[in-house]
């Protein structure tokens, strides 16, 4: 005769049972020493791969699985799925990208300068807000500057370098022999080391910056402003980069040996960046992609982000749809 089993059900509800760890799910089996049920964890659920993703964030996917490292974003050296303070500008550790999305340089997150001294058009006012200070040996520093409409003289020569990318509003630079440099929204602009003139402000303007200091460069030539305009990014106008995949296409616009410039897109895919020689900062004009530090951490980025990677670092790009930037690389 088959030995009941009320008496065990009976032993377990006058004895105490040890509770399943929170999300596991019970499994009885028979104590040779209590006769009752003992919660057994079950063994990890491990999700479907999804069925719509591209071959490139599934590649991505299972680099993050076999790092087994957190997929939180990295914003300014902090890891945090949601940055709880936009005014915030941690220290980021050493070789760790920076990122800055839209919201960072918005109008409202510029801190206010005051009105603009010596102008002899309007009464401008200035706007600013640092992203990196320090970079590239402590030679390089880039954030965001934003002027009123107005105009004033700047018959200082230039101590430094300065790339800007324009991201409203309108303006013009003017040699000191007159000639006139006129930029909008999408123009890259270098005002080389040296340069002096005037500067107009004709539409409200909000740009995103980088300085460099260096030493003087012998044989650059006369410090004239470059003007690259969004349309001189067309198709037409690119070089493909041979042998590399995913497929390239880039434009130099500036190089003085210490500090260059230009444009660079590349179509979905991934590839590996060993530990950089520069420092790289860039603002994304279009597209998706994520940027995966060597520990493992990553940021997704998308248009209208502002990104800086420090000499030092490597990671993996996972382009997941077609990105297009403008970029400044510093060599010290």
């Amino acid at each position: 005769r088959a030995p009941s089993k009320m008496p065990a059900m009976a032993a377990c509800s006058s004895r105490s049972c040890a509770l399943a760890p929170p999300g596991s799910r019970s499994v009885p089996y028979l104590s040779l020493k209590r006769r009752c049920p003992v919660p057994r964890a079950a063994p990890p659920l491990v999700a479907a791969p999804p069925q719509n993703f591209s071959p490139e964030q599934l590649a991505f996917l299972e680099r993050k699985a076999a790092q087994k490292a957190p997929t939180n974003q990295t914003t300014h050296g902090q890891t945090s799925a949601h940055p709880s303070d936009p005014r915030a500008v941690p220290t980021p550790p050493a070789h760790w990208l920076i990122h800055a999305p839209p919201s960072y340089f918005a109008w409202d997150q510029l801190d206010y300068k005051g009105k603009r001294k010596n102008v002899d058009v309007g009464d401008p006012e200035d706007y600013s807000r640092p992203l990196a200070k320090g970079l590239a040996s402590g030679t390089t520093s880039c954030g965001s500057w934003a002027c009123t409409e107005g105009g004033w003289d700047s018959p200082t020569k230039r101590p430094t370098t300065e790339w800007f990318f324009v991201l409203s509003g309108a303006g013009a630079v003017t040699d000191p022999d007159g000639t006139r440099h006129d930029f909008g929204p999408g123009d890259v602009v270098v005002l080389p080391k040296g340069w002096y003139g005037r500067w107009d402000v004709t539409h409200k303007i909000h740009k995103v910056w980088v300085i460099h200091d260096h030493d003087e460069i012998p044989g650059f030539g006369s410090p004239t402003p470059v003007v690259a305009p969004l349309s001189s990014f067309a198709a037409q106008f690119l070089e493909p980069s041979v042998g590399k995949t995913p497929n390239r296409l880039s434009k130099d616009v500036f190089d003085n040996g210490r500090m260059s410039c230009g444009y660079w897109s590349c179509e979905p895919g991934h590839f590996a960046v060993p530990p950089r020689a520069t420092t790289e900062v860039f603002h994304v004009l279009s597209g998706m992609f994520f940027l995966t530090n060597a520990d493992g951490s990553a940021r997704r980025c998308t248009a209208g982000d502002t990104v800086v990677l420090p000499a030092g670092w490597s990671g993996h790009w996972d382009i997941i749809e077609t990105v297009q930037k403008v970029w400044v690389d510093i060599d010290v």
